[in-house]
């Protein structure tokens, strides 16, 4: 008995928040589609795994109110549920926990951090100049550049925190330029309100493959892509394989959401030029350690802490506030973040996470006493924060890769014009993608 033999209009692999959002929007506009996922699960890094009663985030944990991911939820008409954050945020300085809510927080956390307003000023016009005029260099640190307005190292220290927070590297090594235009790409989703999926957000991406379902296409778990078939530089289909053994699936067109190391191996080196091989050696994997914690009590009275002067630890999350259903009744559950201090050089994964939790101890009002850590993820490698971290010198990979219909999707690529990543970036790499396809060729 030969091979068995498929034919799809699309096929996806992986089923992250590209890849489902690739899928959907197809499925949506009449594309036959097929996604495989190699893991029993669906989601990626935006799954959720129930542990002893309790949920945990794969690692999307807020996503915004508004922009391309919400929009590809009302495009398709996939349930957003989502209950927004509407208590802002407190931030720790100096040992002291303050609610800056009422202020222009910006200035007040400066002012917090250096009484000196002649420097504060001096940064600020810097800052000003890089958001409104022209973005820095793309082979200067955020380092580097703030110090051209500022020696402080308190108020490099604030920055540098913010640049771990929101992008999980630090103002030594991030890029001056990836910096700043993350505020005006993938970050800005966020500026007009983050949410939090009341199940976890692993039923955002049910919600994804329901409607693909719906519309006509599978999605399969435990079904791994073996080789993605070649001809003449052109993608032409690729080869599965699940319990019941392989099958050949010829397409127009393959879209990875496996990320663009994998998508190489995949499909061979020898289809692929030197320089794009070069780009993706220099690709850097960020690692993010996400600490989940429970009492049978608040530790904290709002749902996001800032945390600053740390070991490690940069937010604290007491989700409970927002969405009891994620821990068993009479119970809370907490989320905790910290990233290493260089994502290039080498460091000790144990001694990171026991940072980490030494920061909680000292960070979390009551922690010792009735905190209780559940769960530690630690994200790199294969299942990084982020694929391509925007280190000095980063190199945005295209969604396209050299190969014909054969595409990237998911934060490794970067969108036209700068870096997006987290959910915004993810699904706007699916956005380009599609819109590609669409000019290409119809369904069928």
């Amino acid at each position: 008995m030969g091979q068995k033999q498929e034919k799809y209009d699309v096929v996806v692999l992986g089923s992250g928040i590209g890849g489902l959002c690739t899928a959907a929007l197809l499925a949506n506009k009449g594309y036959k589609i097929l996604v495989t996922e190699k893991l029993p699960i669906i989601g990626g890094r935006c799954a959720t795994l129930k542990y002893k009663g309790f949920k945990i985030p794969t690692g999307v944990l807020g996503v915004p109110m508004a922009g391309t991911f919400k929009s590809i939820f009302e495009e398709v008409g996939a349930e957003f549920n989502v209950t927004p954050m509407t208590v802002p945020p407190k931030h720790r300085i100096d040992n002291e926990i303050i609610d800056m809510s009422k202020s222009n927080q910006p200035d007040a956390i400066l002012s917090r951090f250096c009484g000196d307003e002649k420097e504060i000023e001096a940064l600020k016009k810097g800052i000003n100049r890089a958001q409104t005029w022209n973005f820095p260099s793309n082979e200067i640190s955020l380092k580097d550049y703030l110090n051209q307005y500022t020696r402080d190292e308190k108020l490099i220290e604030y920055y540098s925190n913010l640049s771990d927070r929101i992008l999980s590297t630090r103002a030594h090594e991030i890029s001056a330029r990836e910096y700043f235009q993350s505020f005006a790409g993938s970050i800005k989703d966020f500026q007009s309100g983050v949410g939090f999926a009341p199940e976890g957000s692993m039923a955002l991406m049910k919600a994804l493959k329901k409607v693909i379902e719906e519309k006509g296409g599978k999605v399969l778990t435990q079904c791994r892509a073996k080789k993605i078939l070649v001809k003449e530089g052109i993608a032409e289909g690729v080869v599965i394989e699940d319990k019941k053994g392989e099958t050949t699936v010829r397409t127009s067109a393959v879209v990875s959401n496996a990320g663009p190391k994998k998508t190489v191996a995949l499909a061979g080196k020898e289809y692929f030029d030197k320089g794009y091989l070069r780009e993706l050696k220099n690709m850097v994997p960020s690692l993010q350690i996400w600490v989940s914690t429970i009492s049978d009590r608040p530790l904290f009275d709002v749902p996001l802490l800032y945390t600053y002067e740390t070991r490690r630890l940069v937010s604290f999350v007491s989700i409970s506030h927002v969405c009891p259903k994620l821990a068993p009744a009479g119970k809370y559950i907490h989320y905790s973040i910290s990233s290493p201090v260089s994502q290039t050089a080498p460091r000790n994964l144990r001694n990171e996470v026991n940072m980490h939790i030494q920061d909680l101890k000292d960070s979390v009002p009551d922690f010792n006493k009735y905190g209780q850590v559940l769960h530690v993820g630690c994200y790199w490698g294969e299942w990084p924060t982020l694929a391509n971290a925007p280190i000095v010198g980063f190199n945005g990979i295209p969604q396209k890769t050299p190969i014909e219909n054969l595409y990237n999707v998911g934060d490794g690529v970067a969108k036209k014009g700068g870096w997006a990543g987290g959910s915004p970036g993810c699904a706007l790499s699916a956005r380009i993608v599609v819109e590609d396809i669409e000019n290409r060729f119809e369904p069928g």
